[in-house]
């Protein structure tokens, strides 16, 4: 199942930071293996879009959406309805956004501009979610463009973290640290770097859901045994590949086996969804 571990996003983890109102900007943002996203953010919503994808997340109203676009299907999954229905196998869907622990932030006296932004070298130390101590180094910029952006991953790490029922507390020190000085983030080591960022209105249509968020209680009633399965129809079939819907619903002696087959199959795409965003 794909995820988005901070073994490959680590700069996540790190940079979920500040609860504060977002800018209204749009980033372009390449990752360390190649992996371009377009970040759109007003207020205190966010829409990512991964190039060459199907797919794209939405953060808006304190909860995370996956949406994925399959063959002209539009599907809409509510990543804290997924958490609650799934638990375990759900949670290894999504990131891990708050194993990082920081131990200390240090400037350079080193600049480099990043994206037309003049930003200085800091050096970052951590314990990762191995327990490995591990240094990188961060381009920060007193920019407001930068501090935008910064807001606009804390709110997406924020939203994740809140659906998986985790806190933010590992990166108490960084924030504390960035706040003081009120910078942004234009780097992030060699995992992610922004390439463009511009001030703009975004359309309030690009944080609108295409569709209502499936509902996957169905899915859980399979191992509930105390309602029907198939309030839901034939939806769910025909997302996950399944035949779980209506046909549960009528025959009401579907094995545990089969049961088991569609909650996997559920959370694996789940994780496809997910990992899609991100390249994984």
């Amino acid at each position: 199942m794909p995820t988005l571990s901070t073994r490959r996003a680590p700069w996540l983890a790190c940079l979920g930071l500040l609860a504060l109102p977002a800018a209204a900007d749009i980033a372009e943002v390449v990752d360390g293996e190649g992996n371009r996203m377009r970040f759109e953010y007003q207020d205190q919503q966010l829409r990512i879009n991964p190039a060459d994808q199907e797919g794209y997340m939405i953060v808006r109203d304190g909860r995370t959406y996956v949406v994925q676009d399959s063959d002209g299907q539009i599907m809409v999954l509510d990543l804290s309805q997924a958490m609650s229905m799934f638990g375990g196998m759900a949670r290894a869907a999504t990131p891990e956004t708050v194993d990082v622990r920081v131990e200390s932030l240090e400037a350079t006296g080193r600049e480099e501009t990043v994206a037309g932004i003049p930003g200085e070298v800091w050096r970052l130390r951590y314990i990762d979610e191995d327990g490995q101590t591990r240094e990188t180094d961060m381009v920060l910029s007193e920019d407001a463009r930068a501090r935008g952006f910064r807001d606009a991953v804390f709110l997406m790490a924020k939203s994740i973290a809140d659906s998986v029922d985790m806190d933010l507390e590992g990166t108490d020190k960084l924030q504390q640290q960035l706040a003081s000085r009120d910078l942004g983030v234009l780097r992030y080591g060699q995992d992610m770097r922004i390439t463009s960022l511009d001030t703009t209105r975004v359309d309030d249509a690009r944080f609108v859901l295409p569709a209502e968020p499936t509902d996957l209680s169905g899915l859980g009633n399979l191992f509930g045994g105390g309602q029907q399965g198939g309030a839901n129809g034939g939806g769910l079939g025909s997302l996950f590949g399944g035949n779980g819907g209506s046909d549960t619903a009528e025959d009401g002696g579907e094995s545990a086996d089969d049961a088991g087959n569609a909650v996997e199959n559920a959370t694996k795409e789940i994780g496809k969804a997910f990992g899609k965003l991100f390249g994984n």
